[in-house]
């Protein structure tokens, strides 16, 4: 990794032998340089070991960044052995977290010690390690982890500095914490002694939940919290939803390296296949949405199967449903002959989820066809339960809309002659 240039990695999606049945995650991280001319942060996302780490080597020090990346290192090594050793996986999470912590904080002492261009080297150190419904988190410093649940952000790690350990002692008010002078003293880290207090965390992981992990060049960007949460809440491109966070603090006078790392559950442990979730962000309705939400829309829509040759809907029958094909084609037919083919991922039928209507042309199977249905009612009943979620889908309904009669967008849908479509 580059000291000197902003490092993405791009947005990781899929399945591991470490997610439940039902259930995918997304993984991404960024690290800038921000106002420094090198970095001494580092991190690791390492979906197959279900591993996430930041770490802020400590400004000032000799060699931080040496520190931070053997911390990810010594990490990554242990964490490795024991998915790897049938035997080992009789030691639970939160203990070998915790015995990783505490080796890198002796393997970065241990160096500091034997060469004199490392000596007083050290590091923060957040990492989580993901394991079923469960996520461990191992703490040390003033990097941090936060949890993004239910629309609510919350830091979950506690900062390991004086003027936040003044704040517990209730000596000063929390909003004079991050404007103390000592507010990045710490008063923990790693490598500085041969041995460390880890702080390690359980968690229940949600469908949705996302686990946000970030160096402390990072937090002037997450203010307001509301911001951050509409960022990233329901986000499927994490990784420029992070780069969008990283601007945010620099806007916002941060003068540190910037080093972020988000993770996230999403199902809701149903069946729900990539063709379907591939089909579904076809439509512009759907586009947006988490694989959590887009489970919970799947939930409320009806399968169903037609031979080659079989009407859907007739014209002029009365409609109140939204048909996406799955597999095979629908030919959509005016009185007048026109036509157009609606193919896998094509959707027919949004303007009827307000107030059914009458169907102004003929909709049938040309070819064997799946799809999945929802119903003016079932959609309504979706909005008012999830008001979150309804918020959403009635936005993005907006928008088709407003494409739908604006004679200047096409939405890049073949339909002959145009405005073939529009009227659906």
């Amino acid at each position: 990794m580059s000291r000197h240039d902003t490092v993405k990695v791009e947005q990781s999606v899929g399945e591991s032998p470490l997610d439940p049945p039902g259930f995918i995650h997304l993984s991404a991280a960024v690290s800038d340089c921000g106002a420094r001319e090198d970095n001494q942060d580092s991190f690791l996302v390492e979906d197959e070991l279900g591993l996430y780490v930041v770490a802020d080597g400590v400004g000032g020090h000799q060699a931080g960044d040496v520190a931070s990346a053997m911390a990810t290192e010594v990490l990554r090594d242990i964490i490795s052995h024991w998915r790897r050793d049938p035997n080992g996986l009789k030691e639970k999470p939160w203990s070998v977290l915790h015995r990783a912590m505490e080796a890198a904080c002796a393997t970065i002492h241990r160096a500091a010690t034997e060469k004199h261009a490392l000596a007083g080297m050290s590091t923060t150190l957040t990492a989580v390690l993901i394991d079923g419904d469960q996520a461990v988190m191992g703490h040390v410093g003033d990097s941090r982890l936060y949890l993004l649940r239910e629309g609510t952000l919350e830091q979950i790690s506690s900062d390991h500095t004086l003027a936040a350990e003044l704040y517990r002692g209730g000596v000063i008010a929390r909003e004079h914490v991050d404007r103390h002078p000592h507010a990045h003293v710490l008063t923990r880290n790693v490598g500085t002694q041969p041995s460390v207090m880890v702080d390690t965390l359980l968690l229940e992981v949600r469908p949705g939940d996302l686990l946000l992990l970030c160096t402390d060049g990072l937090v002037p960007g997450l203010h307001p919290p509301e911001r951050t949460v509409d960022l990233l809440d329901s986000c499927t491109d994490l990784a420029g939803a992070l780069g969008k966070l990283v601007e945010r603090a620099k806007a916002a006078g941060s003068r540190d390296n910037i080093t972020a790392v988000v993770w996230r559950r999403d199902g809701d442990g149903s069946t729900l296949s990539r063709p379907m979730i591939d089909a579904l962000r076809s439509v512009p309705l759907f586009a947006r949405l988490s694989l959590a939400d887009l489970a919970l829309v799947a939930a409320e829509m009806s399968p169903r199967s037609y031979d080659a040759g079989q009407t859907v809907v007739h014209q002029g029958e009365r409609n109140g449903a939204l048909y996406v094909v799955l597999e095979g084609r629908l030919r959509w037919q005016l009185a007048d002959g026109h036509f157009a083919h609606l193919e896998r991922g094509s959707g027919i039928g949004s303007t009827t989820l307000v107030a059914a209507r009458r169907c102004p042309a003929t909709l049938g199977a040309e070819l064997p066809t799946r799809v999945l249905v929802m119903g003016c009612e079932a959609f309504r009943s979706l909005c008012k339960l999830r008001p979150r979620l309804g918020t959403q889908l009635l936005t993005a309904l907006a928008d088709e809309l407003s494409d739908w009669i604006d004679p200047e967008t096409d939405r890049g849908v073949a339909r002959p002659p145009h405005g073939l479509l529009v009227e659906y």
